[in-house]
């Protein structure tokens, strides 16, 4: 190998077999057009509809930066000869594939000749079931005839890099409008950049590489502005225009970790060293803060809330700012609603209601209890979007508003999904051969009923109709598109979307 980067080429970022397809397709093929869809909600059964996030991403980053960088801007000479190096040892040969030819003749040309059109991002559209099919939410087709092979070409690179930001970006959309709806009935839905900081992204650590935390994180702050992920906060303002000197992009609050608690316990594990630290960080520490959280479980959670608090109650009560507890173990709705099979009294109760019985609150004009803001519980162990509903829903039942609750949405969330969770494929629809548009599908008899695996035919457009999000194929190329417009075309991002343009975007369809 030469000192030339070679891992770093791009034309590496696809499947193996694909080295082999242009020479696969017919001859005389020209064009090749495609679409993204989500086909799928079968692992994923909360989600009718998907947020569309993170194209400007894979565009700004892989399709502009990385080829520009690692292929265009490098010698020809140097990745031609490392790349008949490596198929002579990947193939056996670097002949019938994609070879240095057609290396030679994308290199000269300097940009990718494809033309990507989507819908805008922050939209949500339907997801298909197996008796519906998924509505596109991006087109891709070549632009020159010599490179019709690159849309599919592009396709593994574009799969990997889409899914995840698209699904964790769902998800949290699936967290807010649950939280809204608890809002709405509770009666503290006063506004949405309230309501943003009440889920809060904590995965970074149980995610796949940094990479895979800052676009799921930056899917996260598409949704709220809650989040323990730095990466993303400046990654939105690459990305999506976003400027946190100028905006709320996203923000946290000082907080503990078990480290620090158990280290002001190393001379005396015992209840009486717990609370002097209680003391040390409220008084001495962050006297002045808006908010400080100290994870309360490093000991003895119940000692924490049931004899520890009660006792600095007024160190507590004579802050400005707020006392957030965390619990860190257990089961999350039952630590903080209360286990009503509980022999314990405290346990039986749970935080939420023992918070109120030491520090009270007040009745709002819903008729609901809102503990007083001196004081408030953050759980970010475990939370799923099943936990969340039924944490509110315990709550409703105890006549409480989850006003003072932040929770914390992990890995479990954000890192247990794949391109199958949403059931995404970018499928080839219509393809040019020999001057002539040719109508192309799939539609397996052995998909089952679970996953419509049927791919669109032809040319899809994308339109509203009632309200309703909808796709029509087998139409004219003159007529495509609709919804879908151009974001991407030779080389250049055509139109650049917002982060505030998206949030907006969610938030609409959050408050139906």
């Amino acid at each position: 190998m030469s000192d030339y980067a070679f891992y770093k080429n791009p034309m590496l970022l696809t499947d193996g077999y694909k080295l082999g397809h242009l020479m696969q397709y017919p001859q005389g093929t020209e064009y090749v057009y495609a679409t993204w869809v989500p086909r799928s909600n079968q692992y994923f059964k909360a989600a009718d509809k998907a947020v569309f996030f993170g194209l400007q991403y894979f565009i700004k980053e892989y399709l502009i930066k990385r080829f520009n960088e690692n292929f265009f801007r490098q010698d020809i000479e140097m990745i031609v000869k490392d790349w008949n190096t490596f198929l002579d040892g990947y193939l056996g040969s670097h002949e019938n594939c994609l070879n240095e030819t057609h290396l030679r003749a994308l290199h000269s040309l300097g940009y990718l000749p494809i033309h990507i059109k989507a819908l805008d991002e922050g939209t949500l559209s339907p997801v298909g079931h197996s008796q519906q099919m998924g509505i596109p939410q991006l087109s891709i087709v070549n632009t020159h005839p010599d490179f019709f092979w690159l849309p599919n070409f592009l396709e593994s690179i574009m799969s990997s890099s889409l899914f995840l930001p698209t699904t964790s970006a769902t998800s949290a959309f699936l967290y807010k409008k649950e939280l809204v709806r608890h809002a709405r009935k509770t009666g503290f839905l006063t506004n949405l950049a309230y309501l943003g900081f009440s889920m809060h992204d904590f995965s970074m650590r149980g995610m796949a590489l940094s990479e895979a935390a800052l676009v799921s994180g930056m899917g996260h702050l598409a949704v709220f502005n809650g989040s323990e992920t730095l990466s993303a906060i400046p990654g939105v303002c690459a990305y999506y225009g976003a400027d946190y000197t100028k905006e709320l992009v996203a923000g946290t609050v000082p907080a503990t970790e078990h480290s620090v608690m158990s280290a002001a316990m190393s001379e005396g594990f015992t209840s009486e060293m717990e609370k002097a630290n209680y003391v040390r960080l409220l008084t001495e520490v962050y006297p002045d803060a808006p908010f400080l959280s100290i994870v309360s479980d490093t000991r003895d959670y119940k000692d924490v809330v049931a004899n520890i608090l009660p006792s600095i109650k007024d160190i507590i009560m004579s802050r400005a700012g707020r006392l957030v507890v965390r619990p860190d173990s257990g089961e999350p709705v039952d630590i903080i609603c209360g286990d009503p099979n509980s022999t314990d009294k405290f346990y039986r109760k749970g935080t939420y209601e023992s918070l109120w019985d030491t520090f009270g609150g007040t009745i709002n004009e819903r008729g609901f209890k809102v503990l007083d803001h001196h004081v408030g519980i953050i759980y970010g162990d475990a939370i799923t979007l099943g936990r969340q509903k039924e944490i509110y829903r315990r709550l409703e039942e105890k006549g409480f508003a989850a006003t003072n609750l932040v929770l914390g949405i992990g890995s479990y969330t954000y890192q247990y999904i794949s391109r199958d969770t949403l059931g995404f494929a970018l499928k080839t629809s219509a393809v040019m051969i020999n001057g002539e548009w040719k109508v192309v599908y799939k539609e397996p008899k052995t998909a089952g009923q679970t996953i419509n695996k049927n791919s669109y035919r032809g040319f899809v457009k994308v339109f509203y109709d009632k309200g309703e999000m909808l796709a029509v194929d087998g139409i004219p190329y003159s007529e495509e598109g609709g919804l879908l417009t151009t974001v991407f075309k030779d080389g250049q991002l055509v139109k650049e979307t917002t982060l505030a343009q998206i949030r907006s975007r969610i938030d609409t369809e959050v408050l139906l």
